[in-house]
């Protein structure tokens, strides 16, 4: 017997896209508000706020931001493979499109904090000194948020990171680790 809530809830499939769409991106915008907040107290200066309160008001924005994006990646991932008739489970409905989303604010959040903590290096990672100020300087802002994406569209790309970073702690190796081609998306 089906559930009620399953039977109530539209499900993803080739044709019916657009209510996920819509979800998907009602559920990013709603992880990004603090950094609609912190794009507001630029607009203001931020004068109304004590230097502790701003940097509060940094660290959450740039942290919802990754999620957000992360969110968005795993959100189009799975719309675009319901929509090529790929591998997707029958009967997905919109709160395990939300599951699926979380995960992919969670793999951003992890590889943002792999940035953070200097595990990952390249030209083409962001790096900044601190880190938190990484949201004033476009181009590695950039490069940021597209690795979140990466982060939730390609599902695997974070678990094959913290492998490889697992394999080589235990090899005692504790340079960062160079992006195989079998990791890269």
């Amino acid at each position: 017997m089906k559930s009620p809530l399953r039977m109530t809830m539209p499900l993803l499939k080739n044709g019916n896209t657009a209510p996920f769409l819509v979800w998907s991106m009602l559920y990013c915008t709603v992880l990004a508000l603090p950094f609609c907040v912190f794009l507001v107290t630029q607009a203001y200066h931020a004068t109304a706020f004590t230097e502790e309160g701003l940097d509060l008001i940094v660290r959450l924005a740039l942290f919802s931001a990754v999620v957000s994006f992360g969110a968005l990646g795993a959100g189009i991932s799975l719309i675009s493979r319901a929509r090529n008739g790929e591998d997707v489970p029958a009967g997905i409905t919109l709160g395990e499109l939300v599951a699926v989303q979380t995960v992919g604010a969670v793999f951003a959040l992890v590889l943002s904090l792999m940035f953070m903590g200097q595990l990952i290096a390249g030209s083409m990672f962001p790096n900044w000194e601190p880190f938190y100020n990484i949201i004033y300087s476009p181009a590695a802002f950039a490069k940021l948020l597209v690795w979140s994406f990466i982060a939730g569209f390609f599902e695997r790309f974070v678990p094959n990171m913290l492998r490889n970073l697992a394999q080589r702690a235990q090899d005692g190796d504790d340079r960062p680790p160079p992006v195989k081609s079998g990791d890269a998306p």
